[in-house]
This record gives C-alpha cells, sequence and structure tokens, in this order.
C-alpha cells in the first residue's frame, strides 16, 4: 500500500507548485488603468438671433390701451425683411392682460425691415395692443423671422438676448 499511497501524492505535489506559480504571475499582471475617455467639449450656444436693447410697454392712455416699444438688433447672418414678436403681458400683481384686437393670451408684433445683420432697428412702436390701465411689463416669448430669401424661421424666447440692463430690472413672467 506504500507503493501505492506514494505515487498517489506525486500528482498533488506537484499541483500545488504549479497552483502558486499561477496564482503569483496573476498577482504580478495587475490590470492597467484604464484612462476614463474625455467627453468631447459641449458646443457652444448658438448665437442670439436677435438682441433686445429696450422693450417695455407705454404709459396706458385713453380708456387703459397701452402701446408696446421694442429696439432690437439683428444678430442673424442674413438681411431680415419682416420680424414678428410672440409676446405676453402682465399687470403689476402678475395677472395676465391679453391682446387688445384678439383676445389672446399672446400678441404679435410685426415690423418691416430690412434690417442687415448687426443692424439696430431703433425704437419701434406698435399702438393699442393691449387694453388694461395696470398693465406693467411684457415678455417675448419668441419670434418668427423672414429674411429676404423668403426663408421663414420662428425661434423660441432662448434664443433672443436682452440686454444686461434689461436682464436686470427682473423678468416678465406673470409671477408678481
Amino acid at each position: 500500500m506504500n507503493a501505492n499511497f506514494g505515487s498517489r501524492q506525486r500528482p498533488h505535489r506537484l499541483l500545488v507548485p504549479i497552483a502558486l506559480t499561477l496564482m503569483i504571475a496573476a498577482c504580478a499582471q495587475k490590470p492597467q488603468p484604464v484612462a476614463k475617455p474625455t467627453p468631447p467639449p459641449k458646443p457652444a450656444p448658438p448665437p442670439p438671433t436677435l438682441v433686445i436693447r429696450d422693450m417695455h410697454p407705454a404709459a396706458p392712455e385713453k380708456h387703459g390701451v397701452v402701446a408696446a416699444h421694442i429696439d432690437f438688433v439683428n444678430g442673424t447672418q442674413n438681411t431680415l425683411d419682416y420680424v414678428m414678436f410672440k409676446t405676453t403681458a402682465y399687470t403689476n400683481d402678475g395677472k395676465l392682460v391679453r391682446a387688445k384686437k384678439t383676445g389672446r393670451e399672446n400678441a404679435w408684433l410685426r415690423v418691416a425691415g430690412p434690417f442687415a445683420p448687426g443692424e439696430s432697428s431703433g425704437d419701434k412702436r406698435w399702438d393699442k395692443v393691449w387694453q388694461n390701465s395696470h398693465l406693467s411689463c411684457f415678455r417675448i416669448d419668441g419670434a418668427e423671422l423672414i429674411d429676404v430669401n423668403g426663408v421663414v424661421e420662428y425661434y423660441e424666447a432662448d434664443r433672443i438676448k436682452l440686454m444686461p440692463e434689461l436682464a436686470s430690472k427682473g423678468n416678465c413672467d406673470g409671477n408678481g
């Protein structure tokens, strides 16, 4: 029996050094840290299509009729034939003022150009837009631009920039 016993031990004796060698080799080959890929840079926000230099409601006239004033700069690369502002007006306590002519929440203010790239419109006035003697402000919700080639594009308010002096006056969002 001793002869069989000894022959059985030999394979085990060989397995232990082989297993230890494999374990040591595995530990010696530590995986190299993988560098995290750098996310691509965020694209720059698109330039504003319009830059609003001034905007305000006129003082209420007879029977609370209110006009709107807007002075803007064409921020596009195209000459514009028409600009239509989508506006919403509010009283000083945050109540919505509907458009006088349509009764809708938004009043559309259209002005004819041409306005070359970088050109200022100057002070544009729209009469009889709203009727409420407590109207305190209006905001521009978007603008439809029609260029000299007849291309029509609508831009949300995030593509329309207010000059810092307008932005510092606070927004006119109906929250009072």
